[in-house]
């Protein structure tokens, strides 16, 4: 319940929106154009970018459906969502927000969409040698890249592992927090850390980074995807199609591509 309660907080009290390249922001004149006229809306996790380019690719051509899509850290996504921006469908990296908006904001839909794991990554071709957890804590490793543990998924689930692992404390001096769990893998691209934890997803998204070791889930515990169709796409078949879509083979493919599990029937 606490960690419900972090998440709310940080998702109301964060200022700062980015979105996936090439994404317009939503903006209130927006809203008065019919769904007809205007884009399906979709708010997701910045860890699914990649895959989310191609599925938005594929589902046009099929459809005739615009989507506009905006990546971001889910706790931002849902500070958005909580001040009123219209999004149709919100794909979350964490369990508790999509629980919150489900109680908090009119939802049509809901279900647990896709699965994820934390890696530790270092910098391609680098000497220092992490096996596990503990050698982060190696003195070479001077700045350990999370994204920000206090409000981000990411950093949450990291946090929660080294706590677990009894090294938060003597890692924390050196931990460079990342808005998002993409800017935590660019720091450890560009060296900017010695060492970071993202999911295995954006791991293999990049060829700057390798990893050196896997988190224990037991550590984290399930690291799951929901997907939620909002109020705002009630009325929008185009928000109910790609809802679905994200459920089917077609997608389930890509995302697998990516990294990602997706379960034999997500939930619903």
């Amino acid at each position: 319940m606490k960690l419900v309660w972090t998440l709310i907080a940080c998702c109301l009290a964060a200022t700062a929106f980015s979105g996936c390249a090439g994404a317009p922001g939503y903006a209130e004149s927006d809203a008065v154009q019919t769904p007809r006229e205007r884009p399906v809306l979709v708010f997701a996790a910045a860890s699914t970018i990649n895959a989310l380019d191609e599925i938005k690719q594929q589902f046009e051509h099929e459809s005739g459906v615009q989507l506009q899509i905006s990546c971001a850290a889910s706790s931002t996504l849902a500070r958005q969502i909580a001040n009123g921006a219209g999004a149709d469908v919100f794909l979350s990296a964490n369990v508790q927000l999509a629980d919150f908006f489900e109680k908090e904001v009119d939802t049509i839909r809901r279900r647990d969409l896709l699965e994820n794991r934390l890696v530790i990554i270092v910098p391609a071709g680098q000497q220092l040698k992490i096996q596990e957890p503990a050698d982060l804590l190696d003195r070479r490793v001077e700045h350990l890249a999370l994204a920000d543990p206090d409000a981000v998924p990411a950093g949450i689930y990291a946090k929660q592992a080294l706590q677990r692992l009894e090294l938060w404390n003597g890692l924390r001096p050196r931990v460079v927090s990342g808005g998002d769990v993409r800017q935590t893998l660019f720091h450890v691209e560009t060296g900017a850390a010695e060492a970071g934890i993202v999911y295995a997803t954006d791991a293999a998204a990049s060829r700057e980074v390798e990893v050196a070791a896997e988190i224990d889930p037991d550590l984290t515990g399930p690291i799951t995807y929901p997907v939620v169709l909002l109020k705002n796409g009630s009325n929008s078949s185009g928000a109910e199609a790609f809802f679905q879509y994200l459920a089917s083979p077609r997608a389930a493919e890509v995302f697998r591509k990516f990294g990602f599990v997706v379960p034999s029937q997500p939930g619903g």
